[in-house]
């Protein structure tokens, strides 16, 4: 199924590479989504995670910019995370406690306003984090379904917007993750489950930043939220990170760069810290689909919503699309 990935060119910009300990990691191993459907779903579940190359072929998604996201969705209200820096969480050290964003509402057409090529200078980062796409259906339906996993195991589907850049720090999920890249730049972070030990776990306190537009936005205060055991208590984005926390180096990393097109296959369990970058336009888009297809009783039945997804246009292995049917859906 898989071959050897290629390795990250130096295209790659200063912000958005990792520490040398983790940026001399092997790449992660790539294919092609024919590849994939072919071997059929069980060899990917069991095959550890993989970069699939042209996965979005067909996508009325492709075509999205914001201004056919605005025309789109602009007057939904939806939830923004905002903080003083493009990594999040971070460590509060004195509280023992890990930072997140704060969440504030706002319509989707002011978020792109705010963090788009135009923008004027803020004093915070902002992004669009896990929107459901079933509160969206009109950019639900850029998206086609694909069978290479099983589609009555699709758990959730999930919108990401951002800017030129933000870091989301080390975590891991209970859910089988399709990720596909629609504009800009993911660099990936992976390590197996049997790495917990190395990576700093633990029931970890989450804070979060307040927000006060009036008072500049993001407010040094922080409020406790809850605790979370899927958080690693250390920052993989920090240069001195194998001095300050040195169990990583013996840890097994993998280093994937998904970029436009393509698609990430995450098993549930794998630790993953993300850069997401975007040079030139200030945009980055992703969607993922979460399954819960190697955790008998969790998936939701999203499946029975199938017709909600793109129907025409998409490529092969597509639930409900005709490959080369009528074209792309435009918004």
């Amino acid at each position: 199924l898989a071959g050897v990935g290629a390795e990250v060119g130096a295209e790659v910009g200063a912000e958005a590479r990792y520490p040398p300990i983790f940026e001399e990691a092997p790449r992660c191993s790539e294919s092609t989504l024919e590849a994939v459907l072919a071997a059929g779903p069980e060899a990917l579940l069991t095959g550890g995670p993989l970069l699939l190359r042209n996965a979005t072929a067909g996508w009325a998604a492709n075509a999205w910019d914001d201004a056919a996201i605005a025309a789109a969705v602009g007057e939904t209200l939806v939830e923004m995370m905002a903080m003083p820096t493009t990594t999040h969480p971070t460590l509060d050290a004195a509280a023992d406690a890990l930072v997140e964003p704060a969440r504030c509402s706002v319509y989707v057409a002011d978020f792109l306003k705010l963090t788009g090529e135009a923008a004027e200078a803020v004093p915070f980062e902002a992004y669009l984090a896990q929107l459901n796409l079933l509160r969206l259906p009109p950019l639900l339906r850029g998206v086609c379904l694909s069978t290479a996993l099983p589609p009555s195991s699709l758990s959730i589907a999930n919108l990401w917007v951002g800017g030129a850049l933000m870091k989301n720090g080390l975590h891991f999920d209970l859910y089988d993750n399709l990720l596909y890249q629609l504009r800009g730049t993911k660099r990936a972070l992976l390590f197996p489950p049997a790495d917990a030990k190395h990576l700093y776990y633990g029931a970890a306190t989450i804070r979060r930043h307040g927000f006060d537009l009036a008072a500049g936005g993001v407010t040094n205060e922080t409020t406790f939220d809850k605790v979370r055991h899927n958080v690693a208590k250390l920052n993989v984005f920090a240069d001195d990170v194998a001095s300050t926390h040195p169990a990583v180096a013996r840890a097994s990393p993998s280093l994937c760069e998904v970029r436009r097109g393509d698609a990430l296959f995450l098993p549930r369990g794998w630790h993953h810290a993300v850069i997401s970058t975007s040079r030139g336009a200030r945009r980055n888009l992703a969607v993922n689909l979460w399954y819960a297809a190697s955790a008998s009783g969790q998936g939701q039945g999203l499946s029975a919503l199938a017709d909600m997804f793109q129907q025409e246009g998409c490529g092969a292995g597509a639930e409900g699309g005709a490959a080369g049917g009528g074209g792309k859906e435009e918004l």
